[in-house]
């Protein structure tokens, strides 16, 4: 964890109030719950800074040479300015980051939060009862990833109000907030779906992430 992304991020007292609330979500439960918090942008914009200079470029000379009277020359000096301009423009300005397309963005977080839960070995509990959820701010989006016992018996949509909650805290700069109530509600499903049948060891850590 790099401490000073953890500390900008979440506050000492905040990190002990969330790691409380993931051990009272478990408290009588089979479930495993881990946080972890991504300070930095899910996809890398300079790809799409780049195609949307390329596409502005290949569409520019068309309306000039039907308006004006630029010889071949000149309409191709002009593409290769607005491909200068507007790829500069896109990589130095946050307006670069604004024009990835939301669907890359959804694809990168579920593929962030697959590969945390593998690498984090929540797949290697004893009921295969992990269920983590991956937040990044920045970029507006939490992702729920559950193992195969838990998501067998509540389904996708069941997360959906787990998301809800964190991102309505994390749009107003109330991520802590958005984080505990967003395990509150995991407390309520595995509570609901996954009581714990004995008093089994806590498998996981229960501080959060912070990367």
């Amino acid at each position: 964890m790099d401490k000073g992304a953890s500390d900008h991020v979440l506050t000492a007292d905040q990190h002990v109030a969330l790691a409380e609330a993931v051990r009272r979500a478990e408290a009588d439960t089979s479930g495993e719950v881990r946080l972890m918090v991504v300070t930095h942008p899910l996809v890398r914009h300079p790809f799409y800074a780049l195609m949307w200079a390329a596409l502005l470029a290949l569409v520019l000379p068309w309306p000039l040479a039907f308006l004006t009277p630029l010889d071949v020359p000149a309409l191709l000096g002009a593409q290769a300015a607005a491909f200068a301009l507007a790829g500069a423009l896109l990589l130095a300005t946050p307006l670069g980051r604004a024009l990835v397309p939301r669907a890359a963005v959804e694809e990168a977080a579920r593929a962030a939060a697959l590969d945390h839960f593998l690498a984090l070995g929540m797949h290697g509990t004893r009921g295969r009862t992990g269920v983590l959820i991956l937040v990044a701010p920045d970029d507006r989006i939490v992702e729920v990833v559950a193992d195969e016992a838990i998501h067998a018996r509540v389904g996708a949509g069941a997360w959906q109000e787990v998301c809800a909650a964190v991102l309505e805290g994390a749009r107003d700069g109330r991520l802590a907030e958005g984080l505990e109530a967003g395990v509150d509600v995991v407390g309520r499903i595995l509570k609901a779906h996954l009581p714990a049948a004995d008093s089994g060891p806590n498998e996981l850590p229960d501080r959060v992430l912070v990367i």
